[in-house]
């Protein structure tokens, strides 16, 4: 064999080593093909469920502290409520707004966990509802500097 024949037969195996090693290369830094996003229904039952919960609430208005209430909602991933709302025992029906709030936070518990969600873990407190300038907002009730 000349070393013409051997140049080119070691050119052609080099060529060979190269695209091969090239396309497993390739293929081993392809990106997987992201799962189908999970269905959008659950998402939409729990936005109506929220808008049934905050026609429920309505204008929180009051004439006394004692009239407005905070109450856990939703569901984190980690555990705990998502959030606290404030409404008031004059324009509420407790007992229904405490029915939607239920099945939201089911809800969301059950979408948490079907999705894999994660959530940043932290807790979230109560803030508490006070009555000023006739509304029922969030935050403790102010105390008269003595």
């Amino acid at each position: 064999m000349t070393d013409l024949v051997r140049f080119r037969l070691r050119r052609a195996a080099s060529s060979v080593v190269v695209a091969a090693f090239g396309s497993l290369w390739l293929a081993a830094c392809a990106q997987p093909q992201a799962p189908p996003p999970p269905a959008s229904v659950p998402a939409a039952d729990t936005q109506a469920l929220f808008r049934q919960i905050r026609d429920e609430i309505g204008e929180p208005t009051c004439s006394s502290a004692a009239q407005c209430r905070s109450t856990p909602v939703g569901h984190k991933a980690c555990g705990g409520p998502e959030a606290y709302v404030v409404w008031s025992t004059t324009v509420s029906d407790g007992t229904r707004l405490r029915q939607l709030i239920d099945a939201y936070t089911r809800a969301r518990q059950e979408d948490n966990q079907r999705s894999g969600r994660i959530s940043d873990c932290s807790m979230v407190t109560d803030p508490g509802a006070r009555c000023e300038a006739g509304r029922c907002v969030a935050g403790p009730a102010v105390r008269p500097v003595m």
